[in-house]
């Protein structure tokens, strides 16, 4: 049995999941990670975990992911790669603690019925769930007020003339 996206007709392509470890974190090629959180302890949600998005190719996902209450050493130099990167990134607020990362230039679909993001590669959608819906919520109302400054800054207002 094949499930299809009702819009696409194309067959429903499900991230391949790994678990990240030591030997493999340098594996994780960072110009292709699209969405990436991190939750330290403390953090609401995905309490001390990080969760990444990478394209496998140009029509799949793969999500990496590591929780510092299991691994803490995978946890510290994922943690660490990621803000190494950070110049590759938009940084969000995720609320609470959590903090997201979407590459620069990348365009994410958000989806409030399903509460998730689409990336559109060239033939198909790919759907990027945050860890918990309150970081979704919060990472799109953010996205949202940036979008609205920026289309101030580009279309300023008649009344600044005078």
């Amino acid at each position: 049995m094949q499930l299809y996206r009702g819009t696409l007709e194309k067959p429903i392509v499900f991230p391949e999941s790994v678990i990240i470890t030591a030997e493999n974190l340098n594996s994780i090629d960072f110009n292709n990670v699209i969405y990436c959180e991190i939750s330290p302890i403390g953090a609401m949600g995905n309490e001390g975990g990080i969760l990444i998005y990478a394209l496998g190719d140009k029509d799949n996902l793969i999500t990496y992911e590591t929780n510092e209450f299991i691994d803490k050493e995978s946890y510290d130099a994922t943690s660490e790669q990621i803000n190494q990167q950070t110049n590759l990134f938009i940084n969000y607020s995720g609320g609470f603690g959590n903090y997201v990362y979407v590459k620069k230039g990348t365009q994410l679909e958000i989806d409030e019925k399903y509460n998730c993001f689409w990336y559109h590669s060239q033939s198909t959608k790919l759907r990027i769930d945050s860890s918990v819906e309150g970081v979704f919520i919060r990472v799109v109302a953010e996205m949202t007020s940036q979008n609205e400054a920026q289309k101030m800054i580009k279309y300023p207002s008649v009344l600044d003339n005078y």
